[in-house]
């Protein structure tokens, strides 16, 4: 190894496991500060940088538990999830796992669901521009085709089950003026989280409407949609169901490209991006609610 690779090898471990006396031989005496307050510099504004980025990226889950509860928290997580990668895009990836997992925070059962719901905001904001399905697109599909279409869903798209008031409480946090705010358990509400242009949306699902989408998720077609929302209402009124549904959601930019008789060439949403996490409250009117 270079004599500069050992010099960064030792200063990297200083960071990521800073020992008790600064003072290394190998930093120059020669700056304006002692070896040992040039070393501390490093050793502290590197946490720092990382619970810096956690605040970033979960803003909401900073303003309901406060400061010093969440310093506790981000220190916990670095030290169980120490940071692999250059960018600090997806340090906090697995920041619900572990609060989940967390004995600590069992006194907090929605805090954890906070955080999923806020990392799917993050996720679908920052997913791939890729192109989206038309009104036009659909036009030119033949009614013989339609049976075994099948959709890429855009990978903004995240499918979340919550069973307590997180989209509310969110929105609340997230207001320029929080007011106080109670969580609520009820029976678990699927969602959708998605990117709509340069705005990330979400919104909660009807029980007929999950069902179809989640069956789109799965690379179901057109005609196993049909057959889901069966389960729902009139065999006759499904058709106009679907169509009214697949035109919503086109509206919406949740649906890539559309494919007719190549259903595995349309893209599966996979667990990462279709996550199944469990408000009891809905929406109120079921209104689109922008991140």
């Amino acid at each position: 190894m270079s004599r500069l690779g050992e010099l960064q090898r030792r200063f990297q471990r200083c960071l990521l496991t800073p020992p008790k006396d600064l003072a290394r031989p190998w930093v120059s005496t020669g700056g304006r500060a002692m070896p040992e307050r040039q070393l501390a510099v490093y050793v502290h504004a590197y946490p720092a940088r990382l619970k810096e980025a956690l605040v970033s990226d979960y803003p909401a889950l900073h303003r309901s538990i406060g400061d010093e509860a969440f310093d506790g928290l981000a220190q916990a997580y670095l030290e169980a999830h120490p940071s692999h990668s250059a960018s600090l895009r997806h340090f906090g990836a697995r920041l619900a796992e572990f609060i989940a997992n967390e004995p600590a925070y069992r006194r907090l059962p929605w805090l954890a669901e906070l955080a999923r719901f806020e990392w799917a905001l993050g996720e679908a904001f920052d997913a791939p521009d890729d192109p989206v399905a038309t009104i036009g697109d659909m036009a030119t599909i033949a009614a013989p085709d339609w049976p075994d279409m099948a959709v890429a869903i855009h990978p903004s798209v995240q499918r979340l089950d919550l069973r307590w008031n997180t989209a509310g409480m969110w929105a609340i946090l997230s207001a320029e003026q929080p007011t106080p705010v109670t969580a609520s358990e009820g029976s678990a509400v699927p969602w959708l989280v998605w990117r709509e242009q340069l705005t990330t949306r979400f919104r909660s699902l009807e029980p007929d409407e999950c069902a179809a989408f989640d069956c789109l998720c799965d690379g179901g077609s057109f005609g196993e949609v049909c057959e889901r929302l069966t389960a729902f209402i009139a065999a006759e009124a499904v058709p106009l169901r679907a169509a009214t549904l697949l035109k919503a959601w086109i509206g919406h930019r949740l649906i890539g490209a559309v494919r007719t008789g190549h259903r595995d060439a349309a893209h599966k949403v996979t667990p990462s991006e279709c996550a199944m996490q469990p408000l009891d409250r809905r929406d109120a009117g079921r209104n689109i609610s922008p991140r």
